[in-house]
């Protein structure tokens, strides 16, 4: 089978490690403490968890293993329980629906909105069945304009987790994603913008979210008396990060200006030179955008596989963010948790762009050639009316 050897992979910070980041990483392995805690001295992971403070601007930031573990913790730390109704995006990755099942709560699809991530009119209806927590899903380095969840959050005393693991950096105006809620996440996994292969961060201005998801976090174990005695422990998870990921993660945030810098350049000059496209998708906030793709809304499936199909060709990756919302897959037929299991409609939306909404990746490694390369595929696309 022939390798393909894309030029614009779906990988991002995975494209800069470099000797840089093999000195960092020699670094820890010399101090021989890898575990956050093994050292009584402020750890890798805790200068991590102080940068990504300054950075957004918020008072409490938490490392963890991986995006998935950070809204696990999350939603723990608000207090999501067994039978608890918790509303999240229906156009998201799987994981943000398996993490409420795996708490013994059940995850309420809401159908996709271009603007505000949710269809508010969907929110609303299920909002007036009982919730105990929002999660909106940020999509590729952009930020949903989240001001209607919000006020109808506050106005019902719900909680909003952000699911901003694809969109650190992000911002929707002047707040970033992960901060406009009560609480945020992120992912460093292979393919974000930031990436140690795994990763993940939990932030929020609550003191004691942030100790309650602390503590579910390390064992269920209060880590400052080293006990679980103490009456805000519980039994927990194991989902701390380590210093090696800290190590290579933070390196990447003090770059993170001249990585958006790239990306964001590459994109211009791509749209620049590809002329007018009307099924191009941007967020509420464009110049909030990280940069790190360009979505199509496609005609339909058909339409959307001979782009996939045409640009493969040439070595350039289009792609679907997901074929399918997360409920489609037979596990939630099997856990009767689709729509029509919860007594609610489908969501059409999501449904309908699941199968024609493609992504060209692009990462900040682009060089004058591939660009070139990048606009000439949309040029052809356009020609043959698959992009219009």
């Amino acid at each position: 089978m022939k390798t393909f050897k894309k030029i614009n992979p779906n990988e991002y910070g995975g494209l800069l490690y470099n000797e840089e980041k093999i000195e960092e990483i020699k670094k820890v392995l010399q101090t021989k403490k890898i575990f956050r805690y093994s050292s009584r001295k402020i750890s890798i992971t805790d200068k991590l968890e102080d940068c990504v403070k300054k950075y957004l601007d918020i008072n409490f930031a938490l490392g963890l293993n991986s995006g998935t573990s950070a809204l696990k913790a999350a939603l723990f730390a608000v207090g999501v329980k067994p039978g608890d109704r918790v509303l999240i995006s229906s156009f998201t990755f799987i994981a943000t629906a398996a993490v409420v099942i795996s708490l013994g709560a059940i995850p309420v699809p809401i159908d996709f909105d271009f603007n505000n991530c949710m269809n508010i009119d969907d929110l609303k209806t299920e909002m007036a069945k009982g919730c105990k927590v929002i999660v909106p899903v940020h999509i590729q380095g952009r930020t949903f304009d989240l001001t209607k969840i919000v006020k109808l959050a506050k106005k019902n005393k719900i909680i909003v987790v952000e699911d901003a693991c694809q969109a650190f950096a992000s911002k929707y105006f002047d707040k970033f994603a992960g901060t406009i809620g009560d609480v945020g996440v992120y992912s460093f996994q292979q393919y974000k913008q930031i990436s140690a292969g795994e990763g993940g961060m939990m932030v929020t201005n609550n003191e004691k979210v942030y100790k309650l998801a602390k503590i579910y976090s390390d064992h269920g174990m209060v880590r400052e008396t080293m006990t679980w005695d103490d009456e805000m422990a519980t039994i927990g998870d194991n989902y701390r990060m380590n210093n090696l990921q800290a190590a290579v993660i933070k390196i990447q945030i003090k770059k993170i200006k001249s990585i958006l810098k790239s990306q964001i350049k590459n994109r211009m000059y791509i749209l620049k030179h590809v002329g007018k496209v009307d099924n191009l998708i941007n967020s509420p906030d464009i110049k909030g955008e990280t940069g790190m793709n360009i979505l199509f809304l496609l005609k339909n499936k058909e339409t959307a596989d001979l782009a996939i199909i045409n640009a493969r060709e040439k070595n350039i990756e289009i792609r679907r963010l997901w074929d399918k919302p997360y409920y489609v897959h037979g596990v939630f037929k099997k856990f009767k948790l689709r729509p029509e299991d919860l007594d609610k409609n489908k969501c059409v939306v999501a449904e309908d762009i699941s199968s024609r909404l493609v992504s060209i990746s692009i990462p900040p490694t682009l060089d004058q050639k591939n660009l070139n390369r990048i606009i000439r595929e949309i040029r052809q696309l356009k020609k043959i009316k698959i992009i219009s």
